[in-house]
């Protein structure tokens, strides 16, 4: 079938139409500003993150030197040493229970009686000794987390007051070839060198004792600021810290 050219005319003059009404919503659409600006808006750049200062802290240092520590180690061996000579008398008694039970005719009635009363001290002993060793466990796991904590909070003011962002875990004990445990705890250390001016070790064992014996009655020593550090008050858990000896 041949399309008239009358047909092919009406078919352009419907094309140019379309394309006069779809022109100006297209010319519309990439002329306008609010879709122009928000194309054109770039996203803001992130912060730079501040540099990493790293400073270093011997926690074996810190846990042998801070009063509270050693303080907290006597309270815990004073109440061990108590129930133990609870435990003790059960023991003797048990024992003197089973002396007399060996004088005795088996199956007569004072057998019986001091055989019961064997295996009533044996039980006792036995729950009392379990009892105290998890009660002990978990006095001693508090005590460390108490301890620790108050740790953790000093390191995290004297690394604010001497602006370092991280502070990771060394050991200052000298190598000696004569001890091979200091040498291979040396080898499994991350950290192989060290800025020792930025080592806070002693900063925090001066601060937490200072802190301890004023919050305990003890009489504070006088401070000494570490080297490259400059003294600040210490007076109380919210104070700067002071430099250490």
């Amino acid at each position: 079938m041949v399309m008239s050219s009358r047909a092919i005319m009406a078919m352009g003059a419907g094309a140019v139409g379309l394309c006069l009404v779809v022109g100006p919503t297209l010319g519309q659409q990439a002329q306008d500003p609010a879709v122009r600006r928000s194309a054109n808006t770039a996203p803001a750049a992130p912060a730079a993150p501040a540099p990493a200062v790293i400073g270093t802290i011997d926690m074996d240092e810190v846990f042998q030197k801070y009063e509270k520590v050693k303080a907290s180690s006597e309270e815990f061996k004073s109440a061990a040493l108590l129930r133990k000579a609870d435990l003790q008398k059960l023991q003797q008694e048990a024992q003197g229970e089973a002396e007399q039970l060996a004088k005795l005719i088996p199956g007569s009635e004072d057998f019986k009686k001091h055989e019961n009363r064997v295996t009533e001290l044996k039980a006792k002993f036995e729950a009392g000794r379990e009892l105290a060793e998890r009660d002990f466990a978990s006095r001693e796991a508090e005590a460390m987390a108490t301890l620790y904590k108050e740790i953790q909070t000093m390191v995290a003011r004297i690394a604010k007051w001497r602006n370092l962002t991280y502070v990771v875990k060394v050991s200052n004990q000298p190598v000696q070839g004569s001890n091979p445990n200091s040498v291979m705890a040396a080898m499994a250390n991350t950290m192989v060198y060290a800025d020792p001016r930025n080592d806070i070790t002693k900063d925090v064992v001066h601060n937490l004792n200072l802190i301890y014996r004023k919050t305990s009655g003890g009489a504070a020593k006088p401070a000494a600021p570490a080297a490259g550090a400059a003294s600040a008050p210490a007076a109380g858990a919210a104070a700067q810290p002071e430099g250490g000896n």
